[in-house]
């Protein structure tokens, strides 16, 4: 992943700063409670691309904020409990963040405000901001935009596009104005469901407010969060509680709620200021697990084991496991846990990620659910950056952080692009011999874990690579991805991937969509047509399990495990705090892989010698 994306990114998500609080330390102390990473992320993310909109500014300086956005956004603690452990102290000792960077953070927890962001902000039409967040569009081009046509909204942006004058400006074109517009339209589909990564800090903040209240004896989330969706809608919360109006209160009184849509002795939805809805049902204690199992979902899900319950006489709803039919319901035969409402109907517990009516009854019936995979079944990370590139760390430094996360053999693969603003290896010079000879070091003084001299090479338009076969033989692993041209059609995008599969040198497609979570969907291609060229040359697919993009999704990881086709697991770690894998592992359990799937799930000789067909000599 090019970090710059990563970093914009953030500004597209459905969050808002909240509003101003009182200056007063009980509502500050409340303010620092509802601050998340991604808040923080999105406000230097605004700040850069703000910067970039006006013009003249140091490029140096821009860089740091859209740096700090990415760290951020991919920090693995939380930077309230950094900042309130050890003050700015601790958050300078995070990677690119700076004495001025600190107290921006500081000021955001305090008072939930950046006023710097605000001023800058009152200077520009709102709704420029907007649209230079429109992928295809931009700083550059929202600020020339804006100096021929003073349009100040996306409608009127929209309405200049179809009315062929942009068309005719120096640097765009028809294809650039369609390009546009499918821009616009990706941004209203991608609104309105929060990527799951940000759903996370905030479902467990209110999470834990609600146990802090000690009102509940039992409490979860629900709904497609639990089943680990890529993105929710809203944020559902079952308990169980003997004094359920109070916790409706508590619930209600949230610093993170905006506005209540309704309120109930058992149920009250609100709005949340990061833009979406947050449900809460109390429910008596006994009945705990069937309300558990109605409220995971999916609607298909429950369905199916209601008609499987009729078949077997039984009646199941969020009240339990009930003998007879919804009309002449008798003695309720299981509700208390989940366990016990499976085996009402003779199935085992299926787990929640696979609970969408896609096979996983039929699995259970026939005792056949597949063993799912879990973080500890890793053994490797494919796919990582250093300073060489556009990480902010050594090759030393990602090796033994990967090394104290227990994994036994790493891939280097620091970017091959043409594109100037990215480091790396080169096509042409000395880039390649350089970067060997510091694997090579690395090797040396790194013990305890076997690194592999990688690359993310750039896929160019046509489907060739960036680099030369003969300088990708030279590397033991290759990871080929696509980085540009996201808007040609579903056929050029097709044969640009299958082409990519015949070179005897690519080990890998790395986040074959290229989607950005909350920013755009990615290219549309035969998802069936890839894997098969895929599965014909021996070419895994990889699970990306950065934050932003979790790519391949669930459905293309359940394809490609019918059809054969292996998968590597690879965090883009652009920093020795970016080795996360918690999402990306919670997306393989949705496409039902198991460890077998998932070739750094092997030991290193078993994956050297799939590896060999194409692999370097693999300097010990």
């Amino acid at each position: 992943m090019l970090s710059s994306s990563g970093a914009r990114s953030a500004t597209s998500r459905g969050l808002s700063i909240r509003p101003p609080s009182a200056d007063s330390v009980e509502e500050s102390a409340a303010t620092i409670k509802s601050m998340t990473n991604a808040d923080i992320a999105v406000v230097f993310s605004r700040i850069a691309l703000i910067l970039e909109l006006k013009g003249g500014e140091n490029p140096f300086r821009i860089r740091a904020y859209e740096r700090a956005a990415t760290v951020i956004q991919n920090l693995p603690m939380d930077l309230r409990k950094t900042y309130t452990e050890g003050g700015l102290k601790n958050l300078q000792e995070i990677p690119g963040i700076g004495k001025d960077l600190a107290m921006k953070i500081e000021e955001m927890l305090k008072t939930g405000k950046l006023k710097f962001l605000q001023d800058m902000e009152s200077k520009i039409p709102q709704g420029l901001l907007q649209i230079m967040e429109i992928e295809g569009v931009g700083p550059k081009r929202t600020k020339q935009l804006y100096a021929k046509f003073k349009m100040k909204t996306i409608d009127e942006l929209v309405a200049l596009a179809t009315s062929g004058k942009i068309e005719k400006l120096p640097g765009w074109g028809k294809k650039s104005v369609e390009n546009l517009l499918r821009g616009v339209d990706q941004r209203s589909r991608v609104k309105g469901r929060l990527p799951l990564p940000q759903a996370e800090a905030l479902a467990r903040e209110i999470l834990e407010a609600l146990k802090g209240t000690n009102l509940c004896e039992k409490l979860e989330i629900a709904g497609s969060f639990r089943r680990r969706r890529d993105t929710v809608g809203d944020i559902d919360f079952l308990a169980t509680s003997r004094k359920p109006q109070e916790v409706m209160n508590a619930f209600c009184a949230l610093p993170q709620v905006e506005s209540i849509t309704s309120k109930g002795p058992t149920k009250s939805t609100v709005f949340l200021h990061a833009g979406l809805d947050a449900d809460l049902r109390v429910v008596e204690p006994e009945v705990f697990g069937a309300a558990l199992v109605y409220f995971t979902g999916s609607k298909d899900h429950n369905v199916a084991i209601r008609r499987l319950g009729i078949e077997k006489g039984l009646t199941i709803s969020e009240y339990g496991v009930f003998k007879g039919t919804a009309k002449n319901k008798g003695k309720r035969v299981a509700a208390n846990t989940e366990e016990d409402v499976y085996k009402a109907i003779n199935l085992p517990l299926i787990p929640p990620e696979i609970r969408e009516d896609q096979g996983e009854i039929e699995a259970a019936k026939s005792r056949k659910l597949p063993t799912l995979i879990e973080e500890k079944d890793l053994l490797a990370d494919l796919h990582m950056h250093t300073t060489f590139s556009d990480g902010s760390a050594s090759f030393e430094e990602m090796a033994a952080a990967a090394a104290s996360k227990g994994l036994k053999y790493i891939a280097i693969t620091d970017h091959a692009s043409p594109m100037g603003m990215v480091k790396g290896i080169k096509k042409a010079g000395p880039t390649l011999k350089q970067y060997l000879d510091r694997i090579k070091a690395a090797r040396e003084k790194v013990k305890g874990i076997h690194i592999l001299a990688g690359t993310e090479v750039d896929i160019l338009k046509d489907g060739s690579l960036y680099l030369p076969d003969e300088m990708l033989r030279e590397l033991d692993f290759v990871i080929a991805s696509i980085h540009q041209s996201f808007h040609d059609a579903p056929e050029s995008n097709t044969e640009r991937l299958r082409k990519v599969c015949r070179n005897p040198f690519v080990h890998a497609l790395g986040h074959p969509t290229t989607r950005m979570l909350g920013e755009r969907p990615g290219i549309e291609f035969d998802i069936d047509a890839v894997l098969k060229e895929a599965k014909q040359y021996g070419v895994a697919v990889e699970l990306n399990t950065s934050l932003e993009r979790l790519d391949l999704p669930d459905t293309h990881l359940k394809r490609a495990k019918e059809l054969g086709v292996k998968v590597i697991i690879g965090s883009d770690a652009h920093s020795v705090k970016g080795f996360q894998y918690a999402f990306g592992i919670a997306q393989a359990r949705r496409g039902w892989l198991t460890k077998e799937d998932v070739l750094n799930c092997l030991p290193l000789q078993k994956f050297l010698r799939v590896l060999g067909r194409n692999s370097s000599s693999l300097r010990p």
